[in-house]
């Protein structure tokens, strides 16, 4: 019996350290489910949105399906919301190259809503816009099984929000891990929190990391598969950023605006545990500008500022792009004192597609090859339900171009859809809404397969 006692023992010492081991790296062995895809050719296909709010929470708005093909869709929307007994459907056909608007504030009430439809096909794409300030976020095919989001800010009159939506037939578990400045934190509410099937639920972060500015988040999927995005709102701001499912140790930010009385600010989390040096390399004109270097340490968080900075000049939109000894998380946050907005840094795709779905055009908008090699994009422009124009254009690697020069002008893209496809995964599209100081908004393409 004594040796019994010392083996039970043992067995859950490794346990509990192994739980430990899961709540510090956040890593679990959950494989998320194959998407059967949004390409045009999909016999089906599925978008996911979540993170829209009623008026009270500062995130209303709504959601703007686009079909970027030639053939009709047949649509079925499920929205439900935090609060809300069940879910609504609505349903709706999309016709060649139409757009369809749903506000899910008519369909259910709630507090935070998430929003899954089901579509005879592929080629559809969707963009979640909030109504106050345009702040935009994409819609996704598939849930997963790892996010990583940072620039999280908890201070006073801000509100940092985890928005979660189970697309699942099952209940799904995940933990949730934190790094700031000081360190990683694995708070007990956190840790194995239980999601319902086809169910909405939020949590605010603010409640377990008091007080902190600039800190970054890792979900991790114990179970099922999830949709996460954070809701920032940020004292006159608020954004909607749709965070990465992997860490990067490269990448580049196309638009960072430079301009007088505008806040640049690129904020990185290490979630793993080496330390990393990351290099921010500003391009912006004839100017040349020192490498902005800084050190994050294991499960911290640390902020370099890109304007307003003495070493960088004022002078319209900077392409930054980044390298790191070890894979980070980097979110640009942009706007003026009072509030921030959040953009995760660019994902290269192999179709990616600019939706302007507000009709307010852009003040800037780009196309940038993110690859090692040479290649060609062949663009598609799309307005009030028939194709405009088409071309193809060569761009070197590393390179960024105007798309308004692309397309013979950046105000045909005003109210328009722009698809740009190639052979491999190599495009990186931004653009920046028309605001005052100019590049606070950003606008993030949508992955159309």
């Amino acid at each position: 019996m004594r040796r019994s006692g010392v083996v039970l023992v043992a067995a859950v010492a490794v346990l509990i350290a192994l739980v430990g081991v899961l709540n510090v790296k956040g890593t679990v062995n959950n494989v998320a489910p194959t998407s059967n895809g949004a390409a045009p050719g999909a016999q089906s296909s599925a978008l996911y949105c979540t993170g829209l709010t009623d008026a009270h929470e500062g995130l209303r708005g709504v959601v703007v399906y686009v079909n970027t093909t030639d053939q009709t869709r047949h649509v079925i929307v499920h929205a439900v919301a935090t609060g809300a007994a069940s879910a609504v459907a609505t349903a709706f056909t999309l016709g060649p190259y139409a757009r369809q608007t749903v506000a899910p504030t008519n369909l259910v009430v709630g507090g935070t809503y998430a929003l899954s439809a089901e579509i005879d096909g592929g080629g559809v794409v969707a963009e979640q816009v909030v109504t106050r300030d345009r702040a935009q976020a994409p819609c996704v095919s598939e849930g997963l099984t790892n996010w990583y989001g940072s620039g999280f800010d908890s201070t006073v009159g801000s509100a940092a929000v985890l928005s979660i939506y189970n697309p699942t037939a099952t209940a799904a578990v995940f933990n949730v891990t934190t790094f700031s400045k000081t360190g990683f934190l694995s708070p007990a509410a956190l840790q194995g929190v239980s999601v319902g099937a086809h169910a909405e639920l939020t949590l605010n972060l603010g409640d377990e990391v008091v007080a902190t500015q600039n800190f970054g988040a890792q979900v991790s999927v114990l179970r099922g598969s999830l949709v996460v995005v954070e809701d920032q709102v940020a004292r006159n701001s608020a954004s909607i950023n749709s965070g990465v499912t992997q860490l990067s140790d490269h990448g580049v930010f196309p638009l960072v605006t430079t301009a007088n009385g505008a806040v640049a600010q690129i904020r990185v989390a290490d979630p793993g545990p080496a330390q990393s040096t990351v290099t921010f390399r500003v391009h912006l004109g004839k100017f040349v500008i020192a490498p902005q270097t800084t050190t994050v340490a294991p499960y911290h968080s640390t902020v370099v500022t890109i304007t307003p900075n003495t070493a960088i000049p004022a002078a319209g939109e900077a392409l930054v792009t980044m390298s790191a000894t070890e894979p980070v998380d980097a979110t640009l946050a942009t706007g003026v004192v009072q509030g921030l907005n959040l953009s995760p840094l660019g994902t290269a795709s192999s179709r990616p597609v600019l939706a302007d779905v507000t009709g307010g055009g852009y003040a800037q908008a780009t196309l940038t090859n993110a690859s090692a090699v040479t290649a060609t994009a062949t663009w598609t422009l799309i307005s009030h339900g028939a194709v405009l124009a088409t071309n193809s254009t060569q761009v070197t690697p590393g390179t960024t171009v105007s798309l308004g020069e692309l397309v013979g002008g950046r105000q045909r893209l005003a109210g328009a859809t722009l698809v740009v496809t190639g052979s491999t995964s190599a495009w990186v599209v931004n653009a920046a809404l028309v605001t005052s100081p100019p590049g606070t908004m950003l606008a993030t393409a949508l992955n159309g397969g």
